[in-house]
């Protein structure tokens, strides 16, 4: 055997058996099979429940509200490795919506098999379709604040960016449904401005049930919500105290603003009606702006503006005397009569000093003089004058008390006939000037031309 197979020929022998053996291994093909063999290698296969799946519909302008059946069943074809391998979701089943509009349409399905697998039948091979088409509406969006602010606090309208106003997008048929679009936000406690607060917007029925499926642009805005305490607007009155340097005096006297804004508790609030300003006249010495700080209010948490600005103008003084001003007896009591004895002619003069401007415009009506009587009874009494001048001019001079004479009212007899005499003032006659033969003299008619100015 081994002489057998050393011998060259036998070598060559094998050698072309060998050759021919691999040729043949590596031109072999599995597929090249008779139709009669693939037959007996293929298997059919029933598929349930496989998903319809909608495509090419026009989303922007239309909506599937239905389709009928939503699954079916398909039969396929194929070798057992090929149906081993596929996974159920492999298998699809799609109808085409495209280029259709509003309405009920019958249409035919067509299978989305895995590689290698035929399909033979889709049961039931259409479906019913019902698209509906879709309309946009725009709503202004409200925002619904969930809890309250700290005690003492108040909510401010929320503001909301870029927009407040949103566009929603549903089927025709359920437009209708949307009463508003609601933004929600906790400000439980809060005692601060909420800010730079993302929101996420949904449309809501009538009674406050979230629609689903309702498309909103844009779907989130920015909400700042003010977080404030009370606050409420008064007037300022100016407390004037002190006194200009001497030989100067005010002019002009024009606050920026005449009213501030205070804030705190509402009960607080409640008791105030105005705001006090200090204006120091000692402090001022030339014309200009001035700034008079605000505060010192009790319980009120914050005051705006905190300081108010003042143009003053300040000029040189004037002087200006004005004679023969009535007064006027305040507090006399009930069955009592009054006359004036010092002065005699019951009117007293009175010596200013101011502006020049403001002088030169002041009228004997723009002065009052008033003398108190409450609780005194029959008597003589010297009685101090209180004068009232407008705002920036001093008394410098002229009469400071009077003397009045308190008597019992006797009511006088009427003859039959004639008319009662009408009650007289302190002087004597109705329109204050004294009676004849009170020893008062006249000086009624004399006194508008007794006003006198002197430049000081």
């Amino acid at each position: 055997m081994d002489k057998w197979l050393s011998h060259p020929t036998a070598i060559k022998i094998v050698s072309l058996a060998l050759g021919i053996l691999l040729w043949a291994v590596v031109h072999f093909d599995p597929e090249s099979r008779t139709p009669s063999s693939v037959a007996s290698l293929l298997e059919n296969r029933t598929i349930n429940d496989v998903k319809v799946v909608a495509v090419g519909l026009d989303e922007r302008n239309y909506v599937l509200r239905e389709i009928t059946p939503q699954k079916v069943r398909i039969t396929v074809r194929g070798t057992r490795n090929d149906l081993v391998a596929a996974r159920t979701s492999d298998y699809t089943v799609q109808v085409d919506l495209g280029s259709l509009t509003a309405g009920t349409h019958t249409l035919p399905l067509r299978s989305d098999l895995p590689r290698g697998i035929q399909s033979l039948a889709v049961s039931p091979s259409t479906v019913t379709v019902t698209i509906e088409e879709l309309q946009t509406k725009e709503f202004e969006v409200q925002v619904i604040p969930e809890g309250a602010p700290k005690a003492g606090y108040k909510a401010g309208t929320p503001v909301l960016r870029p927009t407040n106003r949103v566009h929603v997008t549903l089927p025709a048929s359920e437009m209708e449904r949307v009463d508003h679009v609601g933004a929600s936000i906790k400000i439980e406690g809060a005692d601060a401005t909420l800010k730079d607060k993302t929101v996420k917007l949904v449309a809501y029925d009538a009674k406050g049930r979230p629609i689903e499926g309702a498309v909103i642009d844009p779907a989130v805005l920015e909400l700042e919500v003010p977080i404030t305490n009370p606050f409420k607007t008064v007037p300022v009155r100016f407390k004037l105290t002190g006194s200009l340097p001497p030989g100067l005096s005010i002019s002009a006297f024009q606050p920026e603003t005449d009213k501030v804004t205070i804030y705190g508790p509402q009960n607080e609030l409640d008791k105030i009606d105005f705001v006090e300003a200090d204006v120091r006249l000692n402090e001022l010495t030339k014309s200009g702006k001035v700034a008079i700080p605000l505060g010192g209010l009790k319980n009120i948490t914050e005051i705006s503006p905190k300081e108010l600005a003042i143009n003053v103008e300040i000029v040189l003084s004037s002087t200006r005397s004005l004679q023969g001003l009535p007064v006027t007896i305040k507090g006399l009591g009930d069955g009592l009569v009054a006359k004036i004895t010092e002065p005699a002619t019951g009117k007293v003069d009175i010596t200013m000093q101011g502006a020049p401007a403001m002088l030169d415009k002041l009228q004997p009506g723009d002065v009052t003089v008033e003398a108190d009587l409450s609780g005194r009874g029959p008597g003589t009494y010297t009685v101090p004058l209180r004068v009232s001048l407008p705002r920036f001019i001093n008394q410098t001079g002229g009469h400071v008390t009077i003397t009045v004479e308190i008597a019992p009212d006797v009511p006088a007899t009427t003859p039959p006939g004639e008319s009662p005499t009408p009650d007289l003032p302190a002087g004597g006659s109705p329109d204050g000037t004294p009676a004849p033969g009170d020893g008062a003299g006249t000086g009624g008619a004399d006194s508008t031309n007794d006003q006198t100015k002197t430049e000081g």
